[in-house]
């Protein structure tokens, strides 16, 4: 039995062995008491110690710490709190919309309280720094100061030379020979949270390389995803390494040949079991579900058909007869298309349905009339009754679309070619304004973090090949405070596009796919 004394800060309990526990634990004492027999001061040393030993002891957060902050917590969040403060390394494998930037950051904060913590640092997708992470420390820990590092090098260097509580540094900023070596080098960061994770999920990958070697032994690391294994179980090892190594196996291969199944020289398929396999070295782990911690309205999914004008027949047909004359050569000479080739082909294909293409001598987008297309968007857009997201996977498209929408409503940009700062405003708006009443996103640069609950729409013009980023769009707005019932719109004008649509729902997008797709194409 164990009972926490709330006035006096101490954990009572029935020990086995009260006077070796006496010994460990010079803050205790034995208690004369029928039930309990022992008593020490509740702190993390203790609870550490106890835990370590077989008794539950909770964790002092949950009833030392004052939750600042102009939000109360759910249960679920306090949970994720405690389960921060009782581990150097770990996972927060939660679905998106369950509150994990708050739940992080109160374990933080009370670290810092205690000591054990002198500053953080969290890696995030550029797109989050200040729409997310800055505005949840401003709301959540007024007290602690935040500095994003961004920009210039100088301006990345004078921001880790600050004195603050939070460095907030995009994903690809560790690549920065210096900035890596600057925060490798700080002793007083000794918390780094990873958010949206599975982006590191790729060993090979210069990001990840330069990420292990940020990382210090004395370093707590909080690693946080909502989708750790967005394709393969395979995606757990790079991420298992960092947080749990001695459960990984040393070798990636080593964890392929155990998981996966070579069907062919070039495909592999999940084994049976491969997914729980994975989960295990994703360990120590928390994870909550939407569905068990908010009550949320439904999300309903509907397909729209669009159709094609004559001209974009004309230039699908021209250049999918270019790809059925292309791959005839390469067969007659013994070789086969590359994978990467295929995806290429592909998405020029995708871009004549969306209504633009890339001219190759001039790198400038071709408009291609496609107003059935805009016409079913139009259509989508009329139907919701909040505020709407359009994805649109394609930059040469973005701006002839924004032109024909604002012809009828506000709109707002979100891709690549517009500054961090003009994003945040924008986002800023779209929560806070009326205006604007369309955000007009490419995936990339809105999947991650974003809380964009005055929607009730997401309108997918085209599809997009990723499943990790497919699932984070969708929960942009079915999140903690939507108050509408939520649709998802799909639109396609060609069976290619619906196979990409099945693809990535069942993400089973990868470089064999493609080259089925590809090959299907041409038949």
């Amino acid at each position: 039995m164990i009972q926490i004394d709330e006035r006096t800060k101490s954990v009572v309990l029935q020990a086995v062995d009260p006077l070796g526990l006496r010994e460990l634990l010079p803050k205790s004492k034995m208690l004369a008491h029928p039930d309990f027999n022992f008593a020490a001061k509740h702190d993390l040393q203790t609870t550490l110690l106890l835990r370590n030993m077989g008794y539950q002891v909770p964790s002092p957060i949950r009833y030392q710490y004052g939750w600042p902050g102009k939000f109360i917590p759910f249960d679920h969040q306090i949970a994720m709190a405690e389960f921060w403060s009782m581990h150097r390394r770990a996972f927060n494998l939660s679905e998106a919309g369950t509150g994990k930037t708050n739940g992080v950051l109160w374990a933080a904060d009370y670290l810092m309280g205690q000591g054990q913590v002198d500053s953080a640092l969290v890696v995030a997708p550029l797109s989050t720094i200040r729409t997310i992470w800055m505005q949840d420390i401003f709301d959540t820990l007024m007290h602690r100061r935040a500095v994003v590092v961004h920009g210039t090098r100088d301006q990345r260097r004078e921001a880790l030379r600050s004195p603050a509580d939070f460095y907030l540094l995009n994903h690809d900023g560790v690549k920065i020979l210096e900035i890596m070596r600057m925060i490798r080098d700080n002793p007083t960061i000794n918390l780094v949270v990873i958010d949206e994770g599975d982006e590191f999920r790729n060993h090979d990958t210069a990001k990840y390389k330069a990420l292990v070697a940020m990382l210090r032994p004395d370093m707590r690391i909080w690693w946080q995803t909502g989708t750790p294994i967005p394709n393969n179980p395979t995606d757990a090892w790079a991420q298992a390494r960092i947080i749990n190594p001695e459960g990984t196996p040393k070798w990636f291969g080593a964890f392929k040949r155990e998981t996966m199944m070579q069907l062919t020289p070039f495909k592999w398929a999940p084994k049976k079991g491969s997914n729980e396999r994975a989960f295990q070295l994703l360990q120590p782990a928390i994870r909550f579900k939407k569905r068990d911690c908010l009550d949320l309205p439904d999300v309903v999914t509907t397909s729209r058909q669009a159709q094609l004008t004559d001209a974009q027949r004309a230039a699908f047909a021209t250049m999918k007869n270019d790809m059925i004359m292309e791959n005839a050569e390469v067969q007659a000479r013994g070789g086969h298309i590359a994978a990467v080739h295929a995806a290429d082909q592909i998405g020029k294909l995708r871009q004549i349905l969306c209504g633009c293409v890339k001219e190759p001598k001039t790198e400038n987008y071709v408009e291609i009339p496609h107003q059935p297309r805009i016409y079913t968007l139009m259509e989508c857009i009329r139907s919701a009754s909040a505020k709407v997201i359009v994805i649109v996977p394609f930059k040469g498209i973005t701006e002839s679309l924004a032109a024909e929408l604002r012809k009828h409503y506000s709109v707002g940009l979100l891709n690549g070619d517009v500054s961090a700062n003009k994003r945040h405003e924008t986002v800023q708006a779209f929560k806070h304004t009326p205006d604007p009443h369309i955000l007009l996103c490419h995936p990339k640069v809105m999947s991650h973090g974003l809380n964009l609950t005055e929607a009730d729409t997401t309108i997918f013009y085209a599809p997009i090949y990723s499943n990790s980023q497919y699932q984070q769009v969708i929960e942009r707005f079915n999140r903690a405070g939507q108050v509408n019932k939520m649709t998802v719109y799909k639109i396609a004008a060609h069976p290619m596009e619906w196979e990409i649509y099945r693809q990535t729902e069942l993400a089973i997008a990868n470089q064999e796919s493609i080259l089925s797709l590809y090959s299907s194409l041409l038949q």
